[in-house]
């Protein structure tokens, strides 16, 4: 059997999530494969949900349930279907791009009756992998996400037959087998009818295999048995559906009386102990307790009846329509799917964009990123990834993270992993080396995994650490490499010279020549990567793509008032605290300008780096500490506030009155564009691609790097004329909108990766067999 003649029914049970209802509808139309129905089975709802689905007209079938009872509402869906597989996905959840493409894979094997796989929780506030070939016992108890299926075998539990589960959110079962065990039973009205059904499947002799990937992301919303990420709830329905499923599957598995009643009574008793740590806690009223408390022994006994006194609750099959259905299964996606804007899982809001072309799919790579942490690699990725949204694609980070997650945050879906490989052992000693290359590896096995599930086209790496090598020299995608200062710069500057540095360098030289193509964000960066790397990079192989940012709002701007005579003028300073940022150069102009202008004061904010940059090991003390005790004269007009909050940066920059960067190198300089975002002059040095984003004497001033006393006089010369220092400032603000916001940039980026995407399609193998 071939996956095209495989036919799905995707079925939607909904009730009063209509936003989240409107997003999963709207992900269905990027599905890889297109041979599916999708039936919505609507409960008693409240809400605009029929208001959503007649915008469907005729491509969805919607059929209701009269009661607020998932098993029913599934039952229902699956007495409507009329695919071979029927495949069920929860309204708050969205599929990966060939998620049914994946199952039809799997449903080629003749023998298998049901699958499922990975659930991850992607809430920026609440992530985490909530379901991998999860297990659970005939008494109820149940291991969420196991490594592998090997894990399986190391049970912890009582009882003694434990099996394969899926979660509701991801499973798909051949339609006439699921039939021919009755369905679900209803009695579950929440909680638990997907693990029976598994464990009636088994036990019939049908073949249950869940997978790790075939992947759902999902974004849980309340509903009106929970309110999400709190302890409200009618949480006395899982202690019913444990009991009964206890009851009924302890039984069937031979399980002695003792030990079906011990479980019972665990279900009620954990729900009573946490109920009274809630009281303790004061989030819970007694009044408030004693009725919980009421409703679970209500329902503990209703449960424990059914599940001892009365037959399962199980699907009519002469209910069953054999009438063929009117509609062809294949009409879901009509021909504008493809041409959809993208949209946001957490909020629900699209672009307004139609794009003319099909919106790309595309990896970007950055070892720190938001909401964790960020650097100037960090920032300009979450800012790319923000842009390419709202142009109507859809964006994945892969990032470092403590453990595996996926957040969607700012219109990207943040993939956070370990790194801990263990290749590369010839390495070993050189520590950075090989962290650096077992980190590019786990890189490589992440992309496996989002062109496995979400159909990724395009790889876009940063230079620096050379984090997208191992994937470019694989061949599966292309690899577009964006350039700033490499780490064989940096050694230049920092005159810091070893074999691993050597060699890390080397490897950066690699993945400039494996890239599918280069874009540097200045015209200094290419003569600086051609000098630094002995590299001739052909005009055919890059593109300059300058840096954008957010311009924040015209009522944020606070520029100078050219009558102002001050009392206080305060100068910025962001960055880390390091040599090549120029730091110690600001040190020694402090004094100079104090001597001119005594009423100014230096705020600097940003992280000490002494440590990393040798600073330390030459004189003992980090920069603040130095600061003090070599200027302590001055100490009082200057403010060392290490690392800031946006919220922090944001009023840092509307409150200064000039902002300086004296960075000895910069390929770019972000933070020159985050200053005239909030009209203010910056001065500078000239060297890297400074000059190309800072104008010298109209947005700014720039100086030659490593010139403290240039850098004092520019510095007081500004400070002298509050005139210049708001034309300045202005004519930066506008100098920004016409050439430096995120979406210009992200729009070219975009024309590139499609260039780039086209070219490798030309002459590549099938991106999907991996």
């Amino acid at each position: 059997m071939t996956t095209d003649n495989i036919t799905f029914s995707v079925i939607v049970s909904t009730l009063d999530r209509a936003n989240s209802l409107a997003t999963l509808l709207h992900s269905l139309e990027h599905q890889s494969y297109p041979y599916f129905e999708v039936i919505v089975v609507v409960g008693p709802t409240q809400d605009n949900t029929l208001e959503i689905l007649r915008k469907y007209d005729s491509r969805i079938k919607v059929v209701h349930c009269p009661t607020a009872n998932l098993s029913q509402s599934r039952n229902i869906g699956l007495l409507a279907a009329r695919g071979d597989v029927v495949a069920f996905i929860d309204d708050d959840a969205i599929p990966c791009h060939r998620w049914l493409e994946q199952l039809a894979r799997l449903f080629q094997n003749s023998s298998l009756d049901a699958t499922g796989g990975a659930v991850y929780t992607i809430h920026p506030n609440h992530s985490t992998i909530q379901h991998r070939l999860g297990i659970a016992s005939c008494l109820a108890e149940q291991v969420d996400v196991l490594p592998s299926r090997i894990d399986s075998l190391m049970i912890l539990g009582r009882g003694t037959q434990w099996l394969e589960r899926m979660m509701g959110t991801n499973m798909a079962f051949r339609r006439e087998p699921l039939i021919k065990v009755g369905g679900f039973d209803e009695f579950y009205q929440y909680i638990a009818e997907e693990t029976d059904l598994v464990f009636r499947m088994i036990n019939a002799g049908m073949e249950v295999h869940p997978v790790k990937e075939a992947v759902v992301y999902h974004v849980p919303a309340s509903s009106r048995n929970r309110t999400v990420f709190t302890h409200q709830g009618r949480w006395w329905l899982r202690s019913r559906s444990r009991i009964y499923f206890a009851i009924k599957n302890g039984k069937a598995a031979g399980e002695p009386a003792r030990a079906i009643i011990w479980q019972s009574l665990r279900a009620l008793g954990a729900h009573g102990l946490w109920y009274i740590r809630l009281v303790r806690a004061r989030q819970l009223s007694l009044s408030r307790f004693f009725y919980l408390a009421a409703m679970e022994i209500v329902n503990g006994i209703d449960a424990a009846w059914h599940g001892l006194f009365t037959s399962r609750q199980l699907l009519n099959s002469k209910l069953i329509d054999n009438e063929p259905y009117p509609q062809s299964i294949h009409q879901y996606q009509n021909a504008q799917s493809h041409f959809q804007p993208s949209i946001d899982p957490i909020n629900g809001n699209s672009s307004s964009i139609v794009l003319s072309t099909p919106p790309l799919r595309i990896c970007l790579l950055s070892n720190t990123y938001p909401p964790l942490q960020y650097d100037g690699i960090g920032r300009h990725t979450s800012l790319l990834a923000r842009g390419l949204f709202e142009l109507g694609h859809t964006v994945h980070v892969i990032t470092h993270g403590d453990r595996e997650r996926v957040v969607f945050y700012d219109g990207a879906f943040v993939h956070q992993i370990p790194y801990a490989l263990s290749r590369y052992e010839r390495y070993k000693g050189m520590v950075n080396l090989y962290h650096a290359l077992n980190r590019s590896h786990a890189i490589y096995n992440q992309v496996r995994r989002l062109i496995l599930n979400d159909g990724i086209q395009v790889v876009d790496s940063p230079l620096w650490l050379f984090e997208g090598l191992v994937t470019a020299i694989s061949g599966l995608l292309p690899v577009v490499v964006h350039l700033q200062t490499g780490l064989r710069q940096t050694s230049e500057i920092n005159h810091d010279s070893n074999l691993t540095l050597d060699l890390m360098g080397e490897m950066e030289k690699m993945l400039l020549e494996r890239a599918a193509f280069l874009i540097p964000n200045t015209f200094s960066t290419v003569a600086a990567i051609q000098k630094a790397y002995n590299i001739l990079l052909t005009p055919e192989r890059y593109r300059v793509v300058p840096h954008g940012i957010i311009p924040v709002g015209d009522e944020a701007i606070r520029s100078c008032d050219p009558r102002r005579i001050s009392d206080k003028w305060t100068i910025l300073y962001v960055g880390r605290l390091e040599k090549r940022k120029g730091i110690n150069d600001l040190f020694q102009a402090i004094p100079q300008v104090l001597k001119q202008v005594p009423q100014a004061r230096f705020v600097i904010a940003g992280a000490d780096n002494s440590y990393h940059d040798g600073f330390q090991t030459e004189t003992g003390m980090d920069y603040p500490t130095y600061f003090a005790r070599h200027y302590s004269a001055y100490q009082s007009h200057v403010t060392f506030l290490g690392s800031v909050s946006d919220e922090k940066l944001a009023d840092l920059y509307q409150s200064c009155d000039l902002f300086v960067a004296p960075s000895r190198y910069e390929s770019f300089g972000l933070i020159y564009l985050e200053a005239m975002n909030y009209a203010k002059p910056v001065v500078g040095c000239r060297t890297g691609g400074v000059p190309e984003v800072v104008d010298d004497g109209v947005t700014g001033r720039l100086v030659e790097p490593g010139t403290p006393s240039a850098l004092a006089a520019a510095i007081v010369s500004l400070l002298n004329s509050p005139k210049q220092l708001r034309e300045m400032g202005l004519a930066g603000r506008q100098r920004l909108l016409e050439r430096f916001t995120y979406t210009q940039m992200a729009r070219q980026f975009a024309e590139i990766y499609q260039k780039v995407i086209a070219d490798f399609n030309a002459c590549a193998k099938d991106p999907t067999e991996v």
